[in-house]
């Protein structure tokens, strides 16, 4: 966990000087070629590291020759989609400098990031057979060393290059991380006495349709849609300078949220045993801890700099300064994912992934029709409402599914207490800032936190009969 916190920590500081030292328009350029390759990444992972963690961690102990064939497949499949969507970038790339970005100078840059697509498919592969084999260390420690090798690529290839310079920086950081990825998993296999071969692993293919398939048309919908909401923010006036605030906001935003996206990876991997064995007490104990746990890591910061927005842009220098209404409704949006994280890992435990496709359809829609009702009149601001009411809208529709599909996994779950102490903290930090100075207001938000956490350690302690009962229950009627 230290590891990774410094790893991102550097990787925070790192966007913080690269935005310094080029400036809130490059800055916004840069974000842009980011969005990209995310959005083309959907295409070119394919779901493959979402198969592979389940799929191993299923197979590893009861079948290691099925798990070796399905990390076999998972990394070959990996590498024909990254080659693929790799080759469509760089063909295609002058045509989405300039008539999508309205920015055809961008256009080499795009090719050269090609290699970066091509990478960061595979590293996706990777990352998700290691989680699979709950090597959840080795995954802390290279993102550790990957944090480290960051920091002097981003920053020096932007010294020496600028804009371009940032690319080949990232290009590296990539580079230097697939081969960390490679190493650790060949250790891995050999140590829980996988076969770590290619042979026969196309027997396996069917978990390509059950599985991988839903899992990247859910991402194929978010992907394309989150470029689009962009590519409108950059046409309008002064878009490259809203994108640079926004993405700057984002860099701070996702470091709580890339932190908890490590410190839940054991937790897909626990779901679908204890869903598998119908442990529905266990179940209902693992997400008490899980839903605790996401709220713990995302809402405190994110009330603070509710309560104090001009405090998220500050370490970016003057010109980033105001708009702290995007930093408001980004940080509302970071509550809404620490409220809802664990749902999404719920439907993966439970092979439930068209139905996922269903809720990031839902979410699509919702986030491109306000993103394009909103953006015009309000910016890189209602780009942040809109991305906020398409999380609030389709996570309530998710949540209502689960509930009502399989209720014996949730009945010790305090999801509404949960949800109306994070709803009053919240309230209380918005009225703090517009009625307060930043001091005052930042204090109230320091109380507000000690309580919101005491009242979480709370819902832990409360003992709970119902688990011993379900199980026996199970236990009995399985025998």
């Amino acid at each position: 966990m230290t590891g990774s916190l410094i790893s991102k920590g550097m990787g925070l500081l790192s966007s913080i000087l690269v935005a310094r030292m080029i400036g809130k328009s490059v800055f916004g350029e840069l974000g842009v070629i980011q969005n990209t390759i995310g959005m083309l990444g959907t295409f070119a992972g394919f779901g493959l590291g979402l198969t592979a963690t389940k799929f191993i961690a299923e197979y590893r102990s009861a079948d290691p020759e099925r798990a070796g064939r399905i990390r076999g497949l998972s990394s070959a499949f990996a590498w024909v989609t990254g080659t693929l969507a790799s080759s469509v970038l760089f063909m295609f790339a002058p045509w989405l400098a300039k008539h999508t970005l309205a920015a055809p100078h961008l256009a080499d840059l795009l090719r050269i990031c090609s290699l970066l697509l091509f990478l960061t498919s595979i590293n996706g592969a990777q990352t998700g057979a290691l989680s699979g084999f709950e090597a959840f260390k080795t995954v802390a420690r290279i993102n550790l060393w990957s944090g480290f090798a960051n920091f002097p690529l981003m920053v020096g290839g932007v010294y020496v290059a600028g804009l371009r310079g940032a690319v080949w920086g990232m290009i590296a950081a990539a580079g230097v991380n697939w081969l960390l990825n490679h190493l650790a998993i060949r250790r891995e296999c050999r140590i829980a006495g996988v076969p770590y071969t290619y042979k026969s692993c196309w027997e396996e293919r069917g978990v390509l349709w059950r599985f991988s398939l839903p899992s990247v048309m859910g991402g194929v919908l978010i992907g394309p849609v989150m470029w689009g909401a962009s590519a409108l923010l950059v046409n309008q006036p002064n878009g490259y300078a809203e994108m640079g605030v926004y993405n700057a906001v984002m860099r701070i935003k996702q470091v709580p949220e890339l932190v908890l996206g490590m410190v839940m990876v054991p937790l897909l991997p626990i779901l679908s045993e204890q869903f598998g064995n119908r442990s529905f007490g266990q179940y209902n104990k693992t997400l008490r801890y899980a839903f605790t746990l996401s709220l713990l890591v995302l809402v405190p910061v994110s009330l603070v700099q509710i309560a104090v927005p001009d405090v998220t842009l500050m370490p970016y220098g003057k010109e980033f300064n105001g708009n702290r209404q995007v930093v408001q409704w980004l940080m509302i949006h970071s509550i809404l994912v620490g409220l809802f994280y664990p749902f999404g890992t719920i439907v993966a435990s439970m092979n439930r992934m068209w139905f996922g496709w269903a809720y990031n359809m839902m979410w699509s829609v919702l986030y491109f029709s306000c993103s394009y009702l909103l953006i015009p009149e309000s910016g890189a601001k209602g780009l942040c409402i809109a991305f906020s009411i398409a999380h609030l809208v389709s996570c309530i529709f998710m949540t209502v599914y689960v509930y009502c599909k399989e209720p014996d996994y949730f009945q010790e779950l305090p999801f509404l207490r949960f949800v109306f102490i994070t709803v009053m903290a919240v309230g209380i930090c918005f009225i703090a800032e517009k009625t307060m100075t930043p001091i005052l207001s930042g204090s109230i938000s320091a109380i507000i936190i000690v309580v919101y956490i005491m009242l979480l350690k709370n819902s832990l302690t409360n003992p709970s009969t119902i688990r011993t009962t379900v199980d026996a229950e199970t236990t009995v009627s399985s025998s």
